[in-house]
C-alpha cells in the first residue's frame, strides 16, 4: 500500500472524521425517508455527547502512555540519544521560516537538558515529511534551528530527514548508530512510545525509554466535564496510536502488538 493511501485510510478512521462522515451519510438516506438514516445520526450525537461528558479519552490513553515508565534514575552511561520526529510543523515552518511547535513540543525542549545530563552523549534527531502532499516540507532542518537557538552544542546533533513513519525512523536511523555502543535513550511522546520500542526493538537497537509529553493523568480518570474539543483530540489521539501497533504488528514492523517493559 502507498505512503500516500495509508495516510488518505488513516485520516478516514479517526474518530472524529468517522462521525462526520457516519453523519453526512445518515442525513443523506434520512432525506430519501430511510431509518437508518435516524439511527446513524441517533448513533453520531449519541457519541460525540459521551465523548464531550465522559473521560473516555484519559481511559484510552492511560494505558499506552503508562506503559513505559520515565527511567527513574536515568541510566549512568548510554550511547546518545534518539530524538523521534513530530514536534515541528514543517509546512507552518517553511511558510514562516521559524520552527512551529505543536502539542508534541516537548519531544525537543528536553534535549538540552538531557545533553547537559550527558555531557558526551550524541544526539540523533530523525524526523522528515510525514505529509504525502508536501515531501519537501521536513522537520529536521527546523528541529535543528530551534535545538541551536535553545544553545545546544549543534556538532553533538546528526539529523536524518528522510524518514516519513516511526518505522522509517528506526530503519534509517540504525545506519548511523556504532554497533555494540550500549543502549539509546529513545526520546517520543508518552502514547507513542510503546508503538516506537517495538519498532526499534524489531530493527535490533537497544533503547531506553524516556517518554515525554504526557496528556492523560491518574487523578483526572473519573473526572468529568464538558470538553468536546479536547477530548476529541485525545481520542484521535488514542486511536491513531492503537490503529498503528495493530497495523505495524500485522505489517511484522514491531516486536508485540502491545510491546511492554
Amino acid at each position: 500500500m502507498s505512503f500516500g493511501l495509508t495516510k488518505l485510510l488513516g485520516a478516514l478512521t479517526f474518530p472524529s472524521n468517522f462521525l462526520v462522515v457516519t453523519g453526512l451519510v445518515g442525513l443523506v438516506l434520512g432525506l430519501f425517508g430511510f431509518r437508518a438514516g435516524r439511527l446513524l445520526m441517533g448513533f453520531c450525537i449519541l457519541s460525540l455527547a459521551l465523548i464531550m461528558v465522559t473521560p473516555l479519552s484519559t481511559w484510552l490513553l492511560l494505558p499506552l502512555e503508562q506503559r513505559f515508565p520515565m527511567p527513574n534514575p536515568l541510566p549512568e552511561k548510554i550511547a546518545g540519544i534518539i530524538v523521534l520526529g513530530g514536534a515541528i510543523m514543517p509546512i507552518g515552518s517553511d511558510e514562516h521560516q521559524s520552527p512551529q511547535l505543536n502539542q508534541d513540543a516537548e519531544r525537543l525542549t528536553v534535549v538540552p537538558g538531557l545533553m547537559r545530563h550527558y555531557p558526551d552523549a550524541p544526539v540523533i534527531f530523525t524526523g522528515g515529511s510525514g505529509d504525502p502532499r508536501a515531501p519537501d516540507a521536513r522537520e529536521a532542518p527546523y528541529a535543528a534551528a530551534l535545538l541551536a537557538d535553545l544553545g545546544v552544542d549543534m556538532a553533538r546533533v546528526t539529523l536524518e530527514s528522510d524518514s516519513r513513519n516511526t518505522y522509517e525512523n528506526a530503519i534509517l536511523t540504525k545506519p548511523l548508530l556504532t554497533p555494540g555502543a550500549g543502549p539509546w535513550l529513545l526520546v517520543t511522546s508518552a502514547s507513542h512510545m510503546p508503538r516506537s520500542m517495538g519498532v526499534f526493538r524489531k530493527a535490533g537497537i537497544e533503547v531506553v525509554p524516556y517518554p515525554v509529553g504526557f496528556v492523560a493523568n491518574q487523578r483526572e480518570k473519573w473526572r468529568f466535564s464538558i470538553s468536546l474539543g479536547e477530548n476529541m483530540g485525545q481520542i484521535d489521539r488514542a486511536s491513531h496510536e492503537y490503529r498503528g501497533l495493530l497495523a505495524y504488528w500485522l505489517a511484522g514492523r514491531t516486536s508485540a502488538l502491545f510491546p511492554e517493559p
